[in-house]
């Protein structure tokens, strides 16, 4: 996404908290880390949140927590049955939080961008990782920590 993309998406940003980029910040010391988005359920009831945290604060197990929130904030607030996230293959930090995090995977796939995108792009092959919400709930409620 070029600056002028960046700029113009977050000029037409609703209200909503969904659908939109979100700032992750640390909340100790207020200085963003990244950033996230939620997602409404499509109509298979798969709901794909995200995020991208600023490489220097890769490894702190940020990413873990910020996932484990993105993913109860979808069962709480949507209808959604799961929660799926595409990680590059090449990403191991990226498949170890979703496995951190009750991800389970289920197969791969390779995204194609948009033709208009194909000259400077090239084709990511990821995993498809998902929680279904019937693990998390049950995960959820054996957890000593609510």
């Amino acid at each position: 996404m070029t600056r002028c993309e960046l700029r113009e998406r977050l000029s037409k940003q609703g209200t909503s908290q969904f659908e939109k980029l979100l700032v992750v910040e640390l909340k100790a010391t207020g200085q963003v880390i990244g950033e996230c988005k939620l997602s409404y359920p499509d109509e298979e009831g798969i709901a794909e949140p995200d995020v991208k945290l600023l490489p220097e604060f890769w490894g702190h197990k940020y990413g873990v927590e910020v996932w484990r929130d993105l993913v109860g904030y979808q069962f709480t607030h949507t209808d959604c049955d799961i929660v799926q996230a595409t990680p590059n293959v090449d990403n191991v930090a990226s498949v170890k939080m979703q496995e951190a995090t009750g991800g389970v995977c289920i197969g791969e796939d390779v995204y194609q961008f948009p033709e208009s995108m194909q000259g400077y792009t090239t084709p990511v092959h990821h995993y498809i990782y998902r929680v279904n919400r019937t693990d998390w709930e049950r995960d959820r409620s054996h957890s000593p920590i609510r």
